[in-house]
């Protein structure tokens, strides 16, 4: 059996060996080749290599080294772990495992390996070590890790990188599916920025687990199946993924946690049933979370999230976009994403490593002699060097600028660190691209000259400039970079990390295309400058806040397109940005986008799920979506402040903000508008009555617009006054009755109680005195103000008004008269009270609702509606000429009873005075017109005209305000001899009228006017 077993095992690894292209490394570029002297890994697949590998670690601690695993199968027994240091803050940091090839080089835990078969004490197989101290530029490459059977509590990689750091090419299986995470993400606080690429994990409890509060995640081209609990898990931290595949029968993505933010972008979920498989969401959220072109097949639910979406849009199994905040603009945009080309990083041709070249020897370079090596490395270059590696271990020095022409088309670090003042050139060469890798530092910065496209990955470096239009394209893996400064040019990036501080905007796009997919910002001023027709796309982004003052915005959009997916700002002790984005189109006003207009996070910082600013280059125009207030009061002599909102597609005249108008459309007075070009204005009206006012905005072509109602009134009075003032005064009164406790007066309560109850019903009184009212009444609406929360669904009141045609009026035994008071109002005792708790009113037959009909009059009903733009407000005709009424004690009572079983609660004046019912009323002055202007007695009135040959007479009649006008003729005993006119005038219009007297008498008559708020006469003489 073991014979056999053995000859399989050869036979795998020599197929192994010959179907995977090999990562091998020069001679002289001191990589660590653990199957060397002194360590002598046998990766043989029986002698047990964790000591030889753990020997090859400790040995290169801190120093940018790479471990070398070539092809084989490395048996361990216990973790393998980074190493330590001297200095406790450059522990476990700096440290590259290297294999051969993703299928050629296998870490294989034994199988039941003792200290990883508790699942209450995970174990992992890699540890790169303990926290919470940055780790930056850990890296595991190109390795398959497995963690073979009966191993439940294994982890296949406990990983810990920061700033720059990746897993990469990257393997980890479960021989039986146990174990706890296949990668875990989240044992220590200040993980990441970090990038995991093209990585497989097959099995455990979760495929990949991240977690923690200030740092980022970046992943693409992940595939993840046959877990048991979730394929991807986030708790707290920003992660961007990109390309996740996902086949099991758990959900996908979980991502939750206080702060948890998620870009999740082309994924592919499939649910795989397998036996007891029980029906799954793909994604569960319960953060923030742009998903976008997600396709997921045979799951139960697509997403189950707890923050409900504000956009979501499916076709098919396809989750187009999903976003769990409303997607923020300052120009108009597009609602959605811009979705930028999206183009891979190239997978480069390598020259063999056999002939690379080091400047070392005949060149003349010397590390950490403090020398300059410039000369070395330009006459390597000028010699026709295609590759040229810097082994790790100490610094090469470069003082003058390096052109990178001729036949270079590959400087690669083996993680070397290149210092000095000097910069690389990139110039035109043989070659048409370019690749700069696996620095940990690389002179003072790049200068992009050529028509090359450019490769940089794993690495740091200063600044990345271009002073030429068009040049090549840019590709950016795993970088640290302090500035970034485009002319024209692509630029796609994964895992971008910018620490440092600059002077200007950390990445100046100068009408180029960007797309970032992770990136990372500390320290400084604005991170984006997007200017003469630039596009950035910007997906995930964690902005780390300094304590310097932030005094620029986070985001410049100058005439350019901009879109920003998942932005989260973190406050570990610093500043927060004042301005998240400023933007401005064509020459517009600048615009910004504030952090008071944002939610926060428990840091402090703002949290953003999508902003777009961009006119879209492609579709078809679609009309802009304008909107304002739909109703709305005001008192004279008052005004209110408009807000217009113009939704619009960018697609017309491709300006900020497309060109808007205010007017009015109808109403009785003049309406002035502070600026009826602005989308904020201020209105005030020269008249109390319903105005339509009209909003429209123009596109270039297509036009929107939407209308308003705005009701004006001369004066509010509520149940605490007689004035209009809100003052005390006057015998005004808000209570309500209750047939529990029936003989108890309730004016003192908070709260006013209606309820259609049997056992407990209650019926509210409302008394509001008119006695200082200033002039006729002609227009009245009745407001009543309740906690909108406490609604779940609309609620209808009858109100009746109670009928006073004497100041002694006599409702029945034992009841209240018109002059009721608070104090003394029960349920026994209430005027036009019956003992029924409320209910639908009957028209026809003129009963119900609980009110006796002989002594109050049925005015309508009134709804309160949490979704209503006034709440609870009612103004009719019916409820106009209740108050219009002659009451002899110029007291009017309302009574609202319920119309459907249950209670509500409505504010009473005791709650708060601004609170109390109101009663807004408008009343004719005579003394103006509507319009404003004087008019003494609120008209006029021309005098008789008379034609003495035909008697046929005309005048003319013009009043203040609009009203109803009765005109008629008498003669001079006081006989009605003609009805001229009975009808509505509008105001301040002229309105001409014509009488035929051929049939008077000869003798004196009167015409006489009666309008609502005026009373006129004038005398003529009849010849005949």
């Amino acid at each position: 059996m073991f014979r056999v077993f053995s000859f399989c095992l050869v036979l795998i690894l020599s197929v192994t060996t010959t179907a995977f292209s090999q990562v091998t490394f020069p001679l002289g570029s001191n990589v660590v080749d653990v199957t060397k002297a002194p360590y002598n890994a046998k990766a043989d697949g029986k002698t047990d290599d964790t000591e030889a590998i753990q020997k090859a670690l400790n040995d290169h601690p801190n120093g940018d080294y790479i471990i070398y695993l070539p092809h084989g199968i490395y048996k361990v027994t216990n973790t393998l772990t980074w190493p330590a240091s001297e200095k406790p803050e450059q522990a476990y940091s700096r440290t590259i495992l290297q294999g051969a090839s993703i299928g050629g080089t296998i870490i294989a835990l034994a199988d039941e390996c003792q200290g990883f078969t508790n699942p209450d004490f995970p174990a992992p197989v890699l540890f790169t070590g303990e926290g919470p101290g940055l780790k930056p530029r850990n890296s595991i490459r190109d390795i398959t890790i497995r963690t073979g059977k009966k191993n439940a509590g294994a982890v296949g990689i406990r990983f810990n990188a920061a700033q720059q750091g990746t897993i990469k090419n990257v393997k980890v299986y479960s021989g039986d599916s146990l174990g706890i995470y296949g990668i875990d993400l989240g044992h220590t606080e200040n993980i990441g920025p970090l990038l995991l690429e093209n990585v497989e994990i097959q099995g455990f409890e979760t495929g990949v687990y991240v977690a923690g509060k200030t740092n980022s995640v970046t992943l693409e081209h992940v595939t993840l199946g046959g877990q048991k609990k979730y394929g991807l898990e986030n708790d707290g931290q920003v992660v961007s993924s990109r390309g996740l595949r996902f086949k099991g029968d758990v959900p996908a993505v979980f991502n939750h946690g206080d702060g948890a933010s998620m870009v999740l972008v082309d994924a592919t979920l499939e649910y795989n049933r397998v036996k007891q498989s029980k029906p799954a969401v793909a994604i569960e959220n319960e953060g923030m979370l742009f998903a976008r072109s997600v396709n997921t097949s045979r799951f139960e639910e697509k997403i189950k999230s707890t923050p409900k979406a504000v956009t979501e849009t499916y076709v098919g199994n396809e989750i187009v976009e999903f976003v769990t905040q409303a997607s923020r603009q300052l120009c108009h945009s597009p609602k959605q994403s811009m979705r930028l080309p999206v183009a891979e990083t190239p997978n480069l041709n390598d020259q063999k490593s056999d002939a690379w070249i080091t400047i070392a020897g005949d060149y003349g370079g010397k590390m950490d002699s403090g020398s300059d090596d410039a000369k070395a490395i330009q006459d390597a270059i000028d010699d026709g060097a295609e590759t040229i590696y810097f082994p790790p271990g100490g610094r090469w020095t470069i003082n003058r600028d390096i052109y990178l022409r001729n036949r270079v088309r590959r400087i690669l670090g083996t993680e070397g660190r290149i210092d000095g003042k000097g910069k690389f050139i990139i110039e035109d060469g043989a070659f048409n691209e370019i690749t700069i890798e696996r620095f940990s530092e690389f002179g003072n910065g790049i200068i992009h000259k050529s028509k090359r496209a450019v490769l940089l990955k794993n690495m740091m470096f200063k600044s990345f400039e271009t002073n030429e239009l068009g040049v090549g394209d840019i590709y950016m893996e795993d970088v640290a970079v302090g500035s970034i400064q485009i002319n024209q040019q692509h630029l796609w990036g994964r895992q971008v990390s910018m620490f440092s501080d600059t002077k200007g905007a950390k990445i100046q796009n100068n009408g180029g295309d960007i797309w970032i997919l992770g990136l990372t910002s500390k320290d400084g001023n604005t991170i984006l400058q997007n200017f003469n027709e630039g596009s950035a796309e910007l997906l995930g982004v964690l902005v780390i806040a300094s304590d310097k003052a932030k005094t620029t915005p986070m985001f410049i959009n100058d005439n350019g397109s901009l879109s920003i997916e998942g932005l989260k700002e973190v406050l570990t002790r610093g500043n927060p940005y004042k301005k998240i984005v400023e933007e401005s189109r064509m020459g517009s006003a600048i615009y910004a986008l504030t952090d008071a207009d944002l939610e926060k996070n428990s840091t402090g910082g703002v949290n953003m799920a999508l902003y777009t600013g961009y006119a879209p280059k492609q579709g078809q125009n679609e009309a802009p979506k304008v909107s304002f207030a739909d109703e709305m009061i005001v008192v004279q002599p008052g005004k209110i402040h408009l807000v217009g909102s113009v939704e619009d597609d960018g697609r017309g005249n491709g300006l900020c903000r497309d060109p808007v108008l205010w007017k009015k459309g109808v109403g009785p007075g003049k309406v002035i508008f502070s600026d009826t070009a602005e989308y904020e204005t201020d209105v005030s009206f020269t008249g109390s009555g319903r105005y339509n006012l009209i909003f429209t905005a123009n596109d270039g072509t297509k036009t929107g617009a939407d209308t308003g109602k705005v009701y004006v009134f001369d004066k509010k009075y509520t149940t605490l006054d007689n004035s209009g003032d809100g003052a005390p005064s006057g015998k005004g009164v808000d209570t309500w009755i209750s047939s529990f406790d029936n003989f108890t007066p309730h004016n003192t309560d908070a709260a006013l109680r209606v309820a259609n109850d049997t056992n407990d019903a209650g019926k509210i009184y409302l008394k509001f005195d008119l006695s200082a009212l200033p002039g006729p009444l002609f227009d009245a609406g009745l407001k009543l103000e309740y906690n909108a929360d406490s609604l779940t669904k609309p609620v209808q009141f009858n109100i009746f008004g109670l009928k006073e045609t004497a100041r002694e009026m006599n409702y029945g035994e034992g009841k209240l008269g018109v002059d009721w008071r608070g104090d003394e109002l029960t349920w026994e005792n209430a005027p036009a009270n019956l003992p029924q708790p409320g209910g639908h009113f009957n028209i026809r037959k003129n009963s119900g609702g609980g009110v006796d009909t002989k002594h109050a009059d049925f005015l309508g009903l009134i709804t309160l509606n949490p979704k209503a733009p006034l709440g609870a407000f009612l103004r009719t005709p019916t409820l106009t000429e209740f108050f219009k009424r002659k009451h002899p004690s110029n007291m009017y009572t309302l009574i609202l009873t319920a119309v459907d079983p249950g209670e509500t609660i409505i504010h009473s004046h005791n709650q708060n005075r601004a609170l109390a019912p109101a009663l807004y009323v408008g009343y004719f002055d005579n003394t103006r017109s509507v319009s404003g202007d004087v008019m003494e007695g609120g008209y006029t009135l021309t005098k008789v005209h008379i034609d003495i040959y035909s008697l046929e007479c005309d005048f003319d009649l013009t009043v203040g305000y609009p009203q109803f006008v009765q005109i008629e003729i008498v003669n001079e005993f006081g006989r009605r001899m003609l009805m001229v006119a009975a009808r509505e005038l509008a105001g301040e219009k002229k309105t001409h009228f014509k009488f035929k007297a051929h049939e008077f008498p000869t003798g004196k008559y009167t015409l006489k006017v009666n309008g609502e708020a005026f009373s006129a006469e004038q005398k003529f003489y009849i010849l005949n």
